[in-house]
């Protein structure tokens, strides 16, 4: 199991009669804030999963909910995307 989540983003766009565009969007950069939200994100969802046991409601799993969006994000490493419609091709590579 992958715990890392995706540092870069590496992005080409290839037009036929244009200038092809190749971007590296380092994702790294927004892992702090992604932290910050997810620790206030994990908190509440604990909360709301306390009530909702209390209150006695059938579904109070949205903790087990969010760990696992998390590393459903975490798989994302090594995913790639390729559109291609003739006069365009765009790839996009998780890394």
């Amino acid at each position: 199991m992958n715990l890392v989540p995706p540092v870069v983003l590496d992005l080409r766009i290839a037009q036929r009669d244009a200038r092809n565009v190749h971007l590296w969007l380092p994702i790294v950069l927004l892992w702090p804030l992604g932290l910050a939200l997810g620790i206030v994100a994990v908190v509440l969802t604990v909360l709301a999963d306390i009530f909702l046991m209390l209150v006695g409601q059938k579904y109070h799993h949205y903790t087990l909910l969010l760990v696992r969006s998390f590393l459903a994000l975490n798989e994302t490493r090594g995913m790639v995307i390729r559109v291609n419609d003739g006069d365009h091709a765009v790839d996009i590579t998780v890394l």
